[in-house]
């Protein structure tokens, strides 16, 4: 609170003051006293005002710029009441009373919140688990059935499967950080475990892979969760319009602890229209191609990012309509960086 904001605030009782003043004056001099009198006692009384006034500015200017700096470093601000102690005056008391109630009720309310989310992940994890062992039957019945109708079916099998892993990974896309194991992994595997779980879906849409990684390339990362990731990518260049999707990495940083790895999916697709680049992984975008096909959820991009953020990986994606897309997954060499991610997170 500043001293203009101050004096604003107590307009009301400067000008009863200085009414008061000017009156005890007026009577002084009613009553006979001398005219140096009255102004010694104007000037006094003014003195005694302006003392009033200075402490009470600094000790308001104290409380509120300690509310203010609190409030600004706190991650949930509804625990602001129980950083800023117990109050001198009877007006902070209200205040804190205020900011008690407040935060009491956001509490709850993110308790509540809380529970309704962990209620519904485990739900979905329910369903998921117990979807895949019908899944599994289905799939052993598709191997006895004839030609083309077997492979049409095991292709759709392929298709739900993957909305229902897509589904379990959404479900865990806010507590990623719970349920992940950092290992050093070879980038190349976690390329081929990619295109060979897709293989169907990449032959189907005519999708040639070509991973040009050097087999020796390691990297610090959850292999499943950075596989899913990758999958994403991967689906998203055959869906549309890619003959060929191309692996490749390349090293960031000139010290290894400091630096990263960034592997880079290429395809020679149709491309994001540029107005669509920077919105790509918003939650629910389709784009211009997305609307174009009724499969297009707008939700593969967006778990990938939300995945990459929680566990301190970088993505960014780059895209030329007619040309093809670049999706870059930075992976840090610094297992520190990604478990420092993944406390913020927690």
């Amino acid at each position: 609170m500043s001293v203009p904001e101050y004096l604003r605030s107590k307009t009301a009782s400067l000008v009863i003051a200085v009414a008061g003043i000017a009156s005890a004056c007026l009577v002084a001099g009613v009553c006979g006293c001398p005219a140096d009198a009255v102004t010694l006692i104007a000037v006094l009384l003014a003195l005694c005002g302006l003392c009033a006034c200075a402490i009470d500015c600094l000790h308001e200017r104290r409380y509120y710029q300690n509310l203010k700096d609190i409030a600004s470093a706190l991650e949930r601000p509804y625990q602001l009441h129980s950083l800023i102690g117990e109050p001198s005056t009877p007006d902070h008391q209200i205040v804190f009373d205020a900011l008690r109630s407040m935060g009491a009720a956001s509490a709850r309310e993110a308790a509540q919140a809380n529970a309704k989310a962990t209620a519904h992940r485990e739900f979905v994890e329910a369903w998921v688990h117990g979807v895949k062992a019908p899944l599994a039957s289905c799939e052993l019945i598709a191997e006895r059935v004839a030609e083309p109708e077997r492979s049409q079916l095991a292709s759709e099998l392929d298709r739900i499967g993957r909305k229902v892993d897509a589904a379990l990974w959404y479900a865990r896309a806010d507590c990623a950080v719970n349920d992940y194991a950092i290992r050093e992994v070879r980038l190349a595997d976690i390329c081929r475990s990619v295109c060979r779980a897709n293989a169907r879906f990449l032959i189907e849409h005519g999708c040639i892979p070509t991973i040009d990684i050097d087999e020796a390339t390691t990297v610090l990362a959850d292999k499943k969760q950075v596989a899913f990731v990758v999958t994403q990518f991967v689906e998203n260049a055959a869906k549309y319009g890619a003959s060929h999707v191309r692996f490749a990495e390349k090293r960031v940083g000139s010290r290894e602890g400091a630096g990263s790895i960034e592997l880079r999916v290429e395809d020679d697709g149709w491309g994001i229209p540029a107005a669509d680049v920077s919105r790509v992984f918003e939650r629910g975008f389709t784009g211009t191609r997305g609307r174009e096909g009724a499969a297009s959820t707008g939700m593969g991009l967006h778990l990938a990012a939300r995945l990459c953020e929680q566990l301190g990986l970088g993505l960014s994606l780059a895209s030329v309509e007619g040309e093809g897309t670049c999706v870059t997954l930075s992976l840090p060499l610094d297992r520190r960086r990604m478990d420092a991610s993944a406390a913020r997170e927690t």
